[in-house]
């Protein structure tokens, strides 16, 4: 079975030297009492080393119920949305962090402009907004020696089609496709999708969809959307092919409250969507139909968990699922290597290895990119020294060093299960008799914090 992560604690150290990191970032929205602000998933390995950490965090300050954000590959830097303090109080702030230095968010911030989605196109931040002018262009200026940050704000559109909130966003070239998805006055459906073409900063065209389009694809020369109506209807997605002005509409065949998304290697013709009966469906769009059973088994009875956030990279397939007080992740490395279907339920999702503790994971985002800064740490330098896993290969153990003692050491498998386990207080675990091959080694310490180790077995 697929691994579920429970609460991480991030060990690394500075890195002085360029280095090549796979990273998965997710936004948890909180929910303004237990959890008064957004937190961040933050999942990333080092190429050179096979080595990889994830660890979740409390971003202070950050407003809960947090909608979106993107990575500028020039500045390094992550942008999050912050929401407001309650659900219905959207604040929209922005928020930047020197994510490969620190995950405390920098002093400059674009405060309470109703953002509602990110993007970023060479130096700017593209911004859709849930009042008018809807759509924004900002100008990022980033000094990563000083951590001075400047947002200047450059141009909107001006367009009778920007009327409604755009809770979409996709860019393509020098296209930022977004969708007119409701009025944040009546929450009344719009149906548009509209582009705007970024040298120009005009609107050049839109497309007639149905009701409340809301995510945004692309596979190959089309652009596919999410049309949820009032959610009492089924899910329809609608195909534009940018050059022409015809839509083409399919209906998904079942009901959707969210989770849309493709391959984002751009290799498969295939959607995947969150049905609401708790299944992984898969929508063709070369035939335009749903298949009729749930996408690899993947199916979940619902409560206490529900689905939640989706995320398709490759072979990976990342699955988040809520109750609102917290969040079941699920990571899917290698699907060619599931047992036979059903691989999910209720009780699975509610009570494998567990939760991460904060609600409720909404987005992801997959990021490959080379840096020279530190690897973040974002903890005091005392708290990296309270627990560290370490793979000494000659002698074939994993070493826990520090000051603090380890409940438990556990290493499981590429598929989920585990193949050891050491005795409570345990420093040192023999692993030299395992099968030569890739291992996650989770550890909790007497303080509670966890641990994540991926280590390659010879």
């Amino acid at each position: 079975m697929p691994l579920l992560l429970r609460r991480f604690f991030l060990v690394v150290v500075g890195l002085a030297y360029a280095q090549r990191i796979k990273a998965t970032f997710g936004i948890l929205e909180g929910n303004g009492t237990t959890y008064p602000h957004s937190g961040l998933f933050y999942h990333w390995e080092d190429v050179s080393t096979q080595s990889t950490n994830a660890l979740v965090i409390s971003l202070f300050g950050v407003e809960p119920f947090g909608n979106d954000l993107a990575y500028d590959p020039k500045t390094k830097l992550l942008f999050i949305i912050g929401g407001g303090p309650d659900a219905f109080t959207w604040k929209g702030s922005v928020y930047a962090l020197d994510v490969w230095r620190s995950l405390v968010p920098l002093s400059t911030r674009l405060d309470s402009i109703g953002a509602r989605r990110l993007a970023v196109k060479d130096t700017l931040l593209l911004v859709t907004r849930s009042r008018a002018p809807y759509f924004t262009a900002y100008r990022i200026s980033y000094d990563p020696q000083t951590r001075t940050l400047a947002l200047d704000s450059l141009w909107s559109p001006i367009s009778p089609l920007l009327r409604s909130v755009p809770d979409g966003l996709l860019l393509w070239g020098d296209t930022a496709f977004i969708t007119i998805s409701y009025n944040a006055s009546s929450y009344a459906s719009d149906s548009l999708v509209v582009g705007i073409n970024l040298q120009t900063r005009q609107v050049f065209a839109s497309w007639q969809v149905f009701r409340n389009p809301t995510e945004l694809v692309r596979i190959k020369d089309s652009l596919y959307v999410a049309c949820y109506g009032d959610f009492g209807n089924n899910l329809r997605i609608a195909r534009i092919v940018p050059s022409q002005s015809t839509v083409q509409i399919w209906d998904a065949g079942y009901q959707s409250f969210g989770g849309f998304t493709t391959d984002t290697s751009g290799v498969r013709d295939t959607i995947l969507f969150w049905s609401s009966d708790g299944a992984l469906r898969a929508f063709d769009v070369k035939t335009g139909q749903t298949a009729p059973t749930p996408y690899l088994g993947l199916a979940s009875g619902g409560a206490p968990f529900f689905n939640y956030g989706l995320l398709w990279v490759g072979s990976q397939l990342w699955m988040s699922f809520t109750n609102y007080t917290d969040t079941s992740l699920i990571i899917l490395r290698d699907p060619n290597r599931l047992p036979p279907p059903p691989h999910l339920d209720t009780l699975f999702v509610a009570n494998g290895i567990g939760g991460i503790g904060y609600p409720a994971l909404r987005r992801f985002i997959y990021v490959e990119d080379d840096t020279v800064r530190s690897t973040p740490t974002a903890l005091a330098a005392t708290a990296l020294e309270e627990g560290l896993l370490h793979y000494q290969s000659a002698a074939g153990v994993l070493i826990w060093t520090g000051s603090s003692t380890p409940i438990d050491i556990t290493v499981w498998n590429p598929v989920g299960q585990v193949v050891r386990r050491g005795e409570r207080g345990e420093k040192r675990l023999y692993v030299g008799d395992l099968a030569a091959g890739v291992y996650v080694a989770t550890a909790t310490d007497e303080r509670g914090r966890r641990i994540t180790y991926r280590f390659w077995k010879p």
